[in-house]
């Protein structure tokens, strides 16, 4: 968390500057980048979801493996040969960290399936407003009509 606010405080201008340029441009349009934005967090979440599911899946996977070996245990414990294999939660864009590599595509063939799935079954359509409806004011005339109604005899008879 430390380096993100130090992060924040040495680029506060730029930060400032952008924020001056794009809001505006987005309160312009915000008929289409709002909802737009809104497709895009839709989408973030879901890849931090499968994200978090991959590493625990290979977390356990190599926990398993690695108390179900029969071979002889090393001083500290754990068998010979045991697994390695792991995936870097918060650096995910260092492909080297990946262990085994062809986990990294799989994670991506899993991003383009999400991408699919969210684009064929919650299409970006930018709403039209409708037409407002007219409300019926139940205030004093509809309790006068009633009173009107009501010296007829009950319920209009």
């Amino acid at each position: 968390m430390d380096l993100l606010v130090e992060h924040f405080q040495a680029n506060i201008w730029i930060y400032l500057a952008g924020a001056v340029v794009v809001l505006p441009l987005v309160y312009l349009t915000r008929k289409w980048s709002v909802p737009a934005i809104l497709y895009t967090i839709e989408i973030a979440i879901y890849m931090l979801i499968m994200h978090t599911s991959v590493f625990l899946l290979v977390k356990v996977t190599r926990w398993f493996k690695q108390e179900s070996s029969m071979r002889a245990l090393r001083p500290d414990g754990t068998p010979e040969g045991a697994p390695t294999w792991g995936t870097p939660y918060f650096e995910f864009w260092r492909r080297d960290l990946y262990d085994p590599p062809w986990i990294v595509y799989a994670e991506l063939a899993f991003i383009v399936v999400i991408v699919y799935l969210v684009w064929r079954y919650r299409p970006l359509k930018v709403q039209r407003r409708g037409r407002r409806k007219t409300t019926y004011n139940h205030g004093k005339e509809s309790t006068a009509r009633r009173s009107a109604a009501g010296s007829r005899g009950a319920r209009g008879r």
